[in-house]
């Protein structure tokens, strides 16, 4: 959406955190002003929506803009009725409480910088791809023995 001819909503200058209300009244403006646009564009024809919901320039193919029936943003109203999402879905709540990725192992592997001779190390990367792994236990079972 870089032409400007083409309606922009843009927030990320709102200060949400700072001046919540504001930012809320600033994004609603904005919106209001985007829909007015969007639709009047619509209106004049040579756009049509694709099945996201963008409406796309017929003689370009540039995205021009999300529809502004499913985009736009919530309600006061819609807002009022909002649940937290630990109460809907916990599991999710959960999962995003961790964090990106697998859970961290209490004991991780150590990365090591090992000289080998190059003959031993053809002889682990012939045998297949998991050549590290049934290294790693060789030398895991041989710790044990010491």
């Amino acid at each position: 959406m870089t032409d400007s001819r083409w309606p922009s909503f843009e927030t990320r200058d709102l200060d949400f955190e700072g001046d919540p209300d504001g930012a809320d009244a600033e994004m609603r403006r904005r919106w209001d002003r985007y829909e007015r646009d969007m639709r009047a564009l619509i209106a004049r024809g040579g756009v049509h929506r694709d099945r996201d919901g963008w409406w796309v320039d017929d003689a370009s193919g540039e995205l021009i803009g999300p529809d502004p029936e499913i985009e736009r943003p919530s309600t006061p109203e819609e807002l009022a009725t909002a649940r937290p999402i630990n109460e809907i879905l916990p599991e999710l709540a959960a999962a995003l409480r961790r964090g990106p990725g697998r859970p961290r192992l209490e004991a991780p592997r150590k990365a090591v910088t090992l000289r080998l001779a190059p003959e031993a190390l053809a002889k682990f990367e012939t045998a297949g791809p998991d050549w590290r792994r049934r290294m790693a236990e060789i030398i895991e079972a041989a710790a044990a023995r010491l």
